[in-house]
């Protein structure tokens, strides 16, 4: 599996084509550019010296086998394929990776959450909007690429999210914690509408045109006024923690966070997809190296410590 490639040299795997952009080198040669998954991790791979013909075989959503070598470069681990032999009997499922929760455990850890809630108009209307969209909100991803990118990962981001928020309202019991874990729950739904499907996303047309921060303000005020809450100052809260979850203008929120609520849900929405995306670095890195550099992290290298000396 991926997750056990530790060396170069030579390999054979078999995964899911997650990536496949073409390219031409200054030669003006075809060349594929892939992203190979498999249930523990992904491997960047490229597909050098190809035909027109070639070139033209290959697509996201195909379950390869994988033949060529393993290169460490520029810091991160490499494949650089020899051949790729299509398997098209695969099931695209045993490829894929999900959420290290099983759906169920996720729907009653939040479940849960709900039920705890003392403010019943916040309860009422977190409850009736996860309801609206229950089935695709536990198999979606929380982004097509960059943190928690897989089947599961919306719901499992918002998990993550809600345990970090507990010591935080324990340690500034001014905060509303009714309020701060409706904006956990609900700062993301939007993201079932904004992307495709579990699988393979792609962004879609409402969310190209709206955008998952939009949507979800919509939603909350439909499923508000349908239970009379829409002149509710509370809901207008909810509306504002979710508009304002990006924390920056310039990162596509329409407002600044106004509320410490909404200071929070920002700081620990960033605070868990940085800590994923540095485990991502680290896990596709060598101990003592330093991972490729990541755009969503201020294009920055993230280091992996040598491990421990063995006594």
């Amino acid at each position: 599996m991926i997750k056990d490639i530790h060396e170069e040299g030579k390999i054979h795997i078999k995964a899911l084509i997650t990536k496949c952009d073409r390219g031409r080198t200054a030669k003006n040669t075809p060349y594929l550019s892939l992203i190979l998954e498999d249930k523990s991790g992904i491997l960047d791979a490229k597909f050098w010296n190809l035909t027109e013909e070639q070139i033209g075989q290959y697509r996201v959503g195909m379950v390869v086998e994988a033949y060529g070598e393993i290169l460490f470069h520029k810091n991160a681990t490499q494949l650089r394929v020899r051949k790729l032999i299509v398997d098209e009997e695969a099931n695209l499922l045993d490829y894929v990776r999900e959420a290290p929760m099983e759906k169920e455990a996720m729907e009653q850890e939040i479940d849960t959450i709900i039920a705890n809630m003392k403010d019943s108009v916040i309860q009422e209307v977190v409850k009736k909007v996860l309801e609206s969209v229950k089935e695709r909100f536990y198999l979606y991803p929380a982004a097509t690429r960059n943190h928690h990118n897989f089947v599961g990962g919306l719901a499992y981001h918002t998990i993550c999210m809600a345990r970090m928020a507990k010591p935080v309202v324990e340690q500034y019991p001014f905060l509303d914690e009714d309020l701060v874990l409706a904006g956990i729950l609900l700062h993301d739904v939007g993201k079932v509408d904004e992307l495709s499907a579990p699988m393979l996303p792609e962004y879609t047309n409402v969310g190209n045109l709206l955008g998952h921060i939009s949507i979800m303000s919509n939603r909350i005020d439909r499923i508000a006024t349908s239970l009379g809450y829409e002149d509710d100052e509370r809901v207008i809260l909810l509306k504002h923690l979710v508009l304002s979850h990006h924390g920056k203008l310039e990162y596509g929120s329409p407002v600044l966070p106004m509320i410490p609520e909404a200071e929070v849900l920002t700081i620990l929405d960033n605070l868990d997809s940085r800590m994923y995306m540095m485990k991502q670095s680290i896990d596709a890195s060598q101990p003592g190296t330093f991972g490729p550099r990541i755009y969503a992290l201020d294009n920055r290298m993230i280091y992996h410590r040598k491990k421990e000396e063995q006594e």
